[in-house]
């Protein structure tokens, strides 16, 4: 029963390997967005709630963002898809922080100042699955004689 328990959580391993990857490259990508971007306060111009049909027939609902910054002392304005910079609830004029890539301004991220808290959750709990994974099915119980 033993060594059948260990093959059958093999795949559970293996994705949460691969998730434990994908909070690594979160984390990494939010500590480069904060160490390497230029900080500017962006003021919210317009806001618009949109709904669309997915080609599965979901609905998703979202809203349409207007955004005006300055960078450089140079007035800037982006405007998309709210979700595509971090953004869920907002109201015209609310004033937010944001990351932008100095090589390209219009480049935005929220991201930076929050995604490293969802990376490090998913890092404990699927390391710590990982890692239990291997101690208790593979090398417990294992002695190495000289």
């Amino acid at each position: 029963m033993f060594v059948l328990a260990r093959y059958l959580l093999m795949p559970f391993a293996l994705i949460a390997a691969i998730l434990f990857l994908m909070g690594s490259h979160i984390i990494g990508t939010a500590l480069h967005h904060q160490v390497a971007w230029q900080r500017t306060v962006a003021t919210v111009a317009d806001v618009s709630p949109y709904s669309e049909k997915q080609a599965n027939g979901l609905k998703t609902d979202g809203i349409d963002v207007a955004l005006a910054y300055v960078v450089n002392d140079v007035p800037m304005t982006w405007s998309g898809k709210g979700k595509d910079v971090g953004l869920y609830k907002v109201a015209k004029g609310d004033q937010l922080e944001f990351y932008y890539d100095p090589a390209d301004p219009s480049n935005l991220d929220t991201a930076a100042m929050e995604g490293w808290r969802g990376g490090l959750l998913l890092l404990a709990v699927t390391g710590g699955f990982t890692l239990f994974y291997i101690w208790f099915f593979w090398l417990r119980g294992r002695h190495v004689t000289a």
